[in-house]
């Protein structure tokens, strides 16, 4: 995928908010989860925690579970190859990159 060299956004990084979606969409998107997974990622990836917040929503709207929004082509695409992956396979994946 294409990312910006001055941006702190990779593969890993998409993985691991991918990942956080499907964890948040299996227990229900239960209130103040969302935001305890983007502080976990936060602190490994250096982005900022509302950034990470902001991807996991991109992925609920990409998913159809919110209203649209500009969820960028690296958000589409992790979704559309990896979403009947399930949690465990996408954790091997992120594991896979750190």
């Amino acid at each position: 995928m294409v990312y910006r060299d001055t941006s702190l956004w990779n593969d890993l990084n998409e993985l691991r908010c991918l990942e956080a979606f499907k964890k948040l969409e299996g227990e229900g998107f239960p209130r103040g989860k969302q935001s305890e997974y983007a502080l976990d990622i936060s602190l490994k990836s250096g982005l900022a925690r509302g950034n990470i917040s902001a991807k996991i929503c991109n992925y609920k709207s990409v998913a159809g579970i919110n209203n649209e929004s500009h969820a960028s082509a690296n958000t589409r695409y992790f979704y559309n190859k990896y979403k009947y992956y399930s949690i465990a396979a996408i954790r091997e994946l992120v594991k896979s990159l750190e």
